[in-house]
């Protein structure tokens, strides 16, 4: 038996310019499904199984269009670069039943197969399979992108540097030998040069876009403290008011937090911050004081 791929993480940017496969197939119905389907990026990395965690942003029920599997579903994730498109059919069922269930907007993580749909030649259509979708907070959203980030980083620093090497009359092979890259990722390497024509400008820009993705994180940090902050003075004024020395019910504290606008889940948040930091506590389960 082989190994099983490992689920690479990458933007949706790098992912959806992947068309370069060892294993394209000519059509998009369940028949494939078990056939190895190997992407090499524009940066060489081998795709097979991926990992990404974006917004949810739109869920539609192909179904009855396609014809070909019943309840089949499509979904937009969307990253701060681009959005990576997901199916999930019969094949997929407890993918597919989550998918005709999530809330959309919000915040999910998705580990599934690279599929490759050529249904003629020039015109090339970049999807994902999943194997398993739940749904996440945003700092699970955040910490994706901050890791992608430096990941993607460390492979445009290296082309970089292989490039560099080439420019002063070295072979480009042999400089990869020499960074102590293995054979099989030299070669994807110089098949992604080869094919998609990748270059200092290519890396160049992908860097702007690394950073513009990393700035939305913090924009969102920001946001997100705001957010946490308001909470927490809600929820001390609202115990203020509620407690009449025996403390306050939970679920009465979080309907009147709720009624001044803020979110259950921000709530939640808010309260267990604030447990945490020692500003109010239990006296019995279910019941909140301050200190």
């Amino acid at each position: 038996m082989s190994e099983r791929e490992v689920a690479q993480r990458l933007f949706s940017k790098e992912f959806n310019d992947s068309t370069l496969s060892l294993t394209s197939v000519s059509s998009d119905d369940a028949s494939d499904m078990n056939s190895p389907n190997l992407l090499i990026s524009p940066t060489g990395m081998r795709i097979n199984r991926v990992f990404v965690a974006g917004v949810i942003t739109e869920v539609e029920n192909l179904g009855s269009e396609i014809g070909k599997e019943r309840d089949l579903w499509r979904a937009r994730i969307s990253d701060p670069t681009g959005v990576f498109i997901v199916y999930a059919g019969q094949y997929q069922p407890e993918a597919a039943i989550f998918l005709s269930t999530v809330e959309v907007p919000s915040y999910v993580a998705v580990v599934g197969k690279a599929r490759i749909y050529e249904p003629e030649k020039g015109s090339v259509f970049i999807s994902i399979r999943p194997e398993e979708i739940n749904n996440v907070e945003s700092t699970i959203r955040d910490r994706w992108v901050v890791e992608t980030a430096d990941l993607t980083l460390k492979r445009l620093d290296l082309l970089s540097e292989v490039f560099s090497v080439v420019m002063h009359g070295g072979d480009l092979a042999e400089s990869m030998k020499l960074k102590g890259i293995d054979s099989d990722s030299s070669e994807a390497i110089l098949d992604a040069i080869e094919f998609y024509g990748t270059d200092e400008k290519y890396i160049f820009e992908f860097k702007q876009s690394m950073r513009e993705a990393l700035l939305s994180i913090k924009e969102n940090a920001g946001v997100q403290m705001n957010q946490n902050e308001h909470a927490e003075n809600a929820i001390i004024e609202v115990l203020k008011e509620l407690d009449k020395n025996k403390g306050v019910l939970y679920s009465c504290l979080l309907e009147k937090v709720k009624s001044r606008g803020i979110s259950e889940e921000v709530a939640d948040a808010g309260v267990r911050s604030l447990l945490a930091k020692g500003e109010c506590y239990e006296p019995k389960l279910g019941i909140l004081k301050l200190i």
